[in-house]
């Protein structure tokens, strides 16, 4: 089956069955809630007035070591075919690498200029229709009627939440066409990671992901001469090492071993928690208040969520 990647040569992971299916349920869960901290500790990071691509970059550097030290460790273990200059694995995974955490990236963020945190959230989540289309064309998969039924009920919350309270900004165009892009690429990232897991050590493969993309990242940001460090003092460096170990390092390893366990559908619909999860940080760390409209939407958001979770087979 597609989703019987073998990722027991190089851990003690459930190898079949309902646990192996529970344990990359919890895996993915964990990496979304890690990466729904992210929103909350970039928003204080920018109190403390770092920019957006000072913030992004800094945050990739907190973890760089961490990836380099994975490639090494991570990279003994691989069998006799492990990713090479020359070989095709390699350059899949760096150009996925740039799809789905550099490009991905960087429309997310110029789409945020145009329109609102709400909108770009609903938007951004739609990558998980992206992501079963493109299984179900690239790869022949039947798109099961519980997968429609959890992506139709998650997104009437997120569209629900996002909507709660007011109106979309006349200039959105071009906002909402950045942010869906940014929607695409990570898609593309999700169904592409998923086939060449069949071959590579998911711990691994994103190590190098992650120091392909830290590397484009931060040569965009020196050769915009956005990157500045005017404000930078102990309490960034606190707040973007959170972000970096908490929010990108231990969430990248969770999802991809996750995706490696239960397919990238199913993977991408579980990540639909991640706004509910937001809203709730947001409320408690930043005192936002959520509307009544945004409780409803994030409970239809866990139901769907739910659906797919522990209605879903374990193939």
């Amino acid at each position: 089956m597609s989703h019987d990647i073998n990722v027991n040569r190089w851990t003690s992971f459930p190898r079949s069955g309902p646990s192996r299916l529970r344990f990359g349920m919890l895996l993915v869960v964990a990496s979304a809630i890690g990466f729904a901290a992210k929103g909350i500790l970039a928003k204080l990071a920018y109190q403390l007035g770092l920019n957006a691509s000072t913030v992004l970059s800094l945050r990739m550097i907190s973890v760089l070591p961490i990836y380099c030290a994975g490639l090494f460790f991570f990279g003994r273990s691989l069998p006799e075919s492990r990713p090479g200059p020359t070989n095709l694995d390699f350059w899949k995974v760096v150009v996925l690498g740039l799809l789905g955490f550099d490009i991905s990236a960087l429309l997310d963020f110029e789409g945020l200029e145009y329109i609102g945190a709400g909108l770009e959230r609903l938007v951004l989540f739609l990558y998980p229709t992206f992501v079963v289309l493109l299984s179900a064309l690239l790869a022949r998969r039947r798109i099961a009627l519980r997968e429609i039924l959890a992506t139709l009920l998650a997104y009437a919350g997120l569209a629900t939440m996002t909507f709660a309270g007011g109106k979309i900004a006349p200039d959105a165009r071009v906002g909402i066409l950045l942010v869906l892009g940014s929607g695409v690429f990570y898609a593309v990232y999700l169904v592409g990671v998923e086939q060449v897991l069949r071959r590579v050590n998911p711990l691994y493969l994103t190590s190098l992901v992650m120091v392909v993309a830290t590397g484009a990242i931060l040569l965009q940001a020196l050769v915009s001469g956005r990157f500045r460090l005017d404000h930078f003092d102990g309490k960034a460096l606190l707040i973007l090492l959170a972000m970096g170990i908490f929010s990108t390092a231990l969430p990248t390893f969770f999802m991809t071993v996750g995706i490696s366990m239960i397919g990238a559908n199913r993977a991408a619909l579980v990540s639909f928690m991640g706004p509910v999860v937001t809203l709730i940080m947001a409320a408690l760390f930043l005192g936002e208040t959520m509307s009544v409209k945004e409780g409803l939407g994030g409970l239809l958001v866990f139901l769907g969520v739910g659906f797919v979770a522990f209605r879903g087979r374990g193939e």
